[in-house]
């Protein structure tokens, strides 16, 4: 069985295709992104130590979502494949097995988070005004982690059969919910009681279980061209020992990098709470950077696993470059803007002028750092499409605990730069990171598919 509006997607220019893929894509990004803007935006109106919290909090959060991301990659890649071998049942089953997968894991990861979070809260060495609203805030997010699980098994799903507008529009409901929610919580306007910090927790939460009620229904009744079915969610050997091969080394890449993050939100902390505040506001703003690249390597990686499916190895290759190119071309042009308006974009989250002025000065950087790192996201979403996630994962690996932490130390404690080092350390791992990338890349042993 064929979904025909898929069958068009290896027949069509690859470049018109990618495009169609990409934007719905990085649009439905930008929605998601609201979930953290609205909250940084109103805590934001707490102080500083406010937003500190939420900073200190994200990577653990992150390090979590890296495992429902990473089994979604094993999703994505073979619905991918199988659509593009016209498997419909093959494609169909995949999203059963990851599904149930992806529940367990959430649960195990929500028990972990709310039995231990405040301790390794605690180990990232945040002041003590910081640290209590953090853990507030973090307790509550764990709570809703399967509901995000569900979510990214939804949104995968369907990329991976080439529909990537219905997972952008379950995104807006669930944003503007979010958004509409979040002062009255916060602040208890009208009848809604005063929460601070945990009330921004509450507004996401909530606005997350709207999207993952609607994504199953979705799933579940195959209007969409995914159709689950209760023996579909019966474990089958094979096809989880698949997704584990797959789904498992991109976890580990993902985790690689919340874990990265961690660290280096430690290393910042060491500099006080405004260069904590100012981090967390410019990474912020560098996830709408890094948007167009996140969206084109998604788009990218779909393509791909149906050019490999349907045997067309040449086409994947056409493909991985052609995404790498427009998206370091338009990277490039982003950075450039950035040195002209850089403080302006601080002002929005923060009236600290100490914020404002470490924010803009890492935010100038940020944004040369993110193109190399653009046209890495675009070739490593290349390799996931493909299948070759354990390759991703290395050079992940590379970047961030080979190059980009011990670079962070080196510069701001043994070269005596400060905070500033760190920023330029960022750069410096990201080029070449992406150097090595694009030099293994090139042998194109990367372009078969994982499916019989």
């Amino acid at each position: 069985m064929q979904i025909k509006s898929i069958k068009n997607l290896t027949n069509k220019k690859i470049l018109i295709t990618l495009l169609a893929l990409s934007y719905p894509i990085i649009i439905g990004d930008a929605m998601h992104l609201m979930y953290n803007l609205a909250d940084t935006f109103w805590v934001g109106r707490l102080g500083a130590e406010y937003l500190a919290a939420i900073s200190l909090s994200f990577p653990l959060i992150f390090f979590i979502f890296s495992f429902a991301g990473g089994f979604s990659v094993a999703g994505m890649t073979l619905i991918s494949q199988y659509i593009g071998a016209e498997n419909q049942k093959m494609a169909n089953l995949a999203a059963g097995q990851v599904l149930v997968l992806s529940v367990v894991i959430s649960v195990f990861f929500s028990g972990v988070g709310l039995i231990s979070g405040e301790e390794l809260l605690q180990i990232m060495g945040p002041e003590a005004e910081v640290l209590k609203p953090a853990w507030e805030y973090f307790r509550i997010i764990m709570w809703g982690i399967p509901l995000v699980f569900v979510y990214f098994v939804f949104s995968s799903a369907l990329q991976g059969i080439g529909d990537t507008k219905t997972p952008m529009k379950l995104k807006l409901i669930t944003v503007l919910i979010n958004i509409i929610l979040d002062p009255f919580l916060i602040f208890g306007w009208f009848l809604f009681p005063e929460l601070g910090i945990k009330g921004a927790a509450i507004a996401t939460i909530f606005s997350r279980f709207i999207g993952a009620i609607i994504g199953m229904y979705l799933l579940f009744t195959g209007k969409k061209g995914i159709k689950l079915k209760l023996d579909y969610l019966k474990p089958d050997k094979e096809m989880v020992k698949q997704i584990i091969k797959v789904g498992f080394p991109a976890a580990i890449g993902m985790s690689a990098l919340s874990l990265a993050m961690a660290v280096m939100t430690s290393i910042v902390t060491a500099f006080g709470t405004y260069t904590l505040a100012a981090w967390g506001i410019a990474n912020r703003i560098t996830s709408v950077i890094r948007m167009p690249a996140q969206g084109m390597g998604r788009a990218t990686g779909v393509l791909i696993g149906q050019f490999l499916g349907a045997d067309k190895p040449d086409e994947a290759g056409v493909t991985a470059w052609l995404g790498a190119g427009i998206t370091f071309g338009f990277q490039i042009l982003v950075a450039i803007l950035i040195l002209f308006v850089a403080p302006c974009l601080i002002m929005l989250f923060t009236e600290n002028q100490n914020v404002i002025e470490i924010g803009s000065y890492y935010l100038k950087i940020a944004g040369f750092a993110f193109a190399f790192l653009g046209v890495q996201q675009v070739l490593s979403e290349s390799l996931k499409g493909a299948g070759n996630t354990v390759e991703q994962m290395l050079f992940r690996i590379l970047t961030l605990w080979i190059l980009q932490i011990p670079l962070s130390l080196f510069m701001a404690y043994t070269l005596g730069l400060g905070q500033k080092g760190v920023w330029w350390a960022i750069l410096l791992a990201k080029f070449l990171g992406v150097l090595a990338v694009i030099f293994w890349f090139m042998k194109g042993t990367w372009k078969t598919k994982i499916i019989d």
